[in-house]
């Protein structure tokens, strides 16, 4: 099995990261919530790779995906910084996430653009 195919399946079977109910952590001038939704942003355009793995289509999303996710593991790894283990496993929780549909889509286009 493939590194892609791997990565994938491993995507689709994890749930996406969750806030705790009414937590709103602020941090290192970041507001976890606003990250967490730029990484829901992110995981919308992520699923043009379904499309591709089930039926072969092509199709990348039009927006910058790649630097969408760059930008959110960026501001993760800050918001991370120091943190106290119980608020740093929310974080960590989204800092894989954000890692692993990095790979898958980026696996994605140079698969796709061959």
């Amino acid at each position: 099995m493939s590194e892609f195919t791997e990565n994938y399946n491993l995507w689709r079977r994890l749930p996406f990261p969750a806030l705790r109910r009414g937590e709103s952590l602020v941090r290192a001038g970041e507001n976890l919530a606003l990250i967490h939704g730029d990484l829901a942003h992110a995981d919308e355009h992520v699923t043009q790779v379904i499309p591709f793995v089930d039926e072969g289509v092509f199709a990348p999303s039009r927006a910058d995906v790649m630097g969408l996710l760059e930008r959110v593991i960026s501001r993760l790894e800050r918001f991370g910084e120091g943190m106290e283990t119980e608020e740093r496993e929310v974080v960590d929780a989204h800092y894989r996430y954000a890692v692993l549909l990095h790979k898958v889509y980026g696996e994605f286009l140079r698969m796709g653009g061959s």
